[in-house]
């Protein structure tokens, strides 16, 4: 694939062509990422409402009625679906298992378990087990 950039100064809003001959999921996942204008995620915590930027959420999970949405530092709360938030993040989330999301750009290391499951331990130390269904995601993700 080749890719072009011109620049011009003179343009009032930016915008990107395509010419393909197959869109693929990397290509779609890209043009969802440049369509994205939102970088914050609105999070309850105690009782206050607080943007939280993506690259700081390591995971977020379902539990009961909302999103726990989990930092290095803090727990954060978000009251949507899960389904609804897959659709958003950028594609440096990943669903590790159902109802479970994680920032693989904030992985520190697998490990590699005797089950035959991966164990995803993340910067902050938290482990999260990847359900066998997501491994093959997972890996295409990280490349091995």
């Amino acid at each position: 694939m080749k890719i072009n950039f011109h620049i011009d100064p003179n343009l009032k809003d930016e915008h990107a062509d395509f010419w393909l001959r197959k869109m693929t999921d990397r290509i779609s996942n890209v043009t969802s990422q440049l369509n994205q204008e939102q970088e914050i995620l609105w999070c309850y915590h105690d009782k206050e409402i607080e943007p939280i930027d993506y690259k700081n959420i390591l995971v977020l999970q379902t539990v009961g009625n909302q999103i726990e949405v989990r930092t290095a530092d803090s727990v954060y709360y978000c009251k949507a679906r899960i389904t609804q938030l897959i659709e958003q993040l950028p594609s440096q989330f990943i669903e590790s298992a159902r109802g479970t999301i994680i920032n693989y750009k904030r992985i520190d290391h697998l490990e590699l378990l005797d089950n035959g499951k991966i164990d995803v331990i993340m910067t902050n130390k938290e482990r999260v087990q990847i359900s066998r269904r997501k491994i093959k995601n997972l890996k295409e993700k990280l490349g091995i």
